[in-house]
């Protein structure tokens, strides 16, 4: 039996919804306990003992907001994830001054809530597994397991399949250059029926905004030879 389990407690009134995710959150090796009302949440945080708790901002009439207030107070040490179809930013400022760790727009994907579970649980359970799916890109990390990248503020973007692979073979590789039919193999997983030289300049391009944060890194482009991830050291 595996006691190291990451136990989540999911609340959203949406049952299509929030059956969906408990059931591949638990595919995925997670304990997850779903409830589509916010009357028992209490009850449940003092059986279940959860390490996360993913809360709907509008469950039926109830302000899931408000009520993360008053769970947040007796429950400090809890991350609370907001889910919502409200993408205004007043209810995001109003989620995250509840307390709230995260705040993520509907509709995710399955992979990007987990990124953001692992990054609140991992000071926990499954701290050193957590860490070592890791890989630290100036003050962003890249998380293998999740196909995710973490941003030095929190905030979490989920890379597209060709985005990860192209951008973990520069961070393997960083302040190397990595030739274009090395990147075609990685990219296109050694599938030359595939090779696509403007798909790949339109996933480099898409990453380039993606690290823009981050100045002290860049993807350049070394003509004839390959590209390079450029991470600036600390002065």
């Amino acid at each position: 039996m595996n006691t190291s389990k990451i136990k989540v407690l999911l609340v959203d009134d949406d049952t299509l919804l929030g059956n969906t995710v408990a059931d591949e959150l638990n595919k995925r090796g997670y304990e997850t306990v779903y409830l589509s009302a916010v009357y028992g949440v209490s009850e449940a945080i003092r059986q279940f003992l959860p390490d996360v708790l993913v809360f709907d901002v509008e469950i039926g009439k109830e302000n899931g907001i408000e009520t993360a207030i008053n769970l947040f107070k007796g429950n400090p040490s809890l991350p609370i994830i907001f889910i919502s179809s409200h993408h205004e930013d007043e209810m995001k400022e109003a989620g995250l001054m509840a307390g709230a760790v995260a705040y993520i727009d509907k509709p995710f994907t399955a992979k990007l809530l987990i990124a953001h579970i692992d990054r609140f649980t991992r000071m926990t359970k499954n701290a050193s597994d957590t860490s070592a799916n890791l890989f630290p890109i100036s003050s962003m990390q890249l998380d293998m397991k999740n196909r995710a990248l973490i941003f030095e503020d929190g905030s979490i973007v989920d890379l597209r399949p060709m985005e990860f692979n192209i951008l973990r073979e520069l961070t393997i590789h960083v302040n190397e250059i990595v030739s274009r039919e090395d990147m075609y193999e990685v990219v296109w997983d050694k599938d030359t029926s595939y090779y696509n030289e403007q798909s790949l300049n339109n996933y480099i391009r898409r990453l380039r905004n993606i690290l823009e944060p981050d100045n002290k890194v860049e993807i350049s482009l070394h003509r004839g030879l390959g590209y390079k991830l450029k991470v600036k050291s600390e002065d």
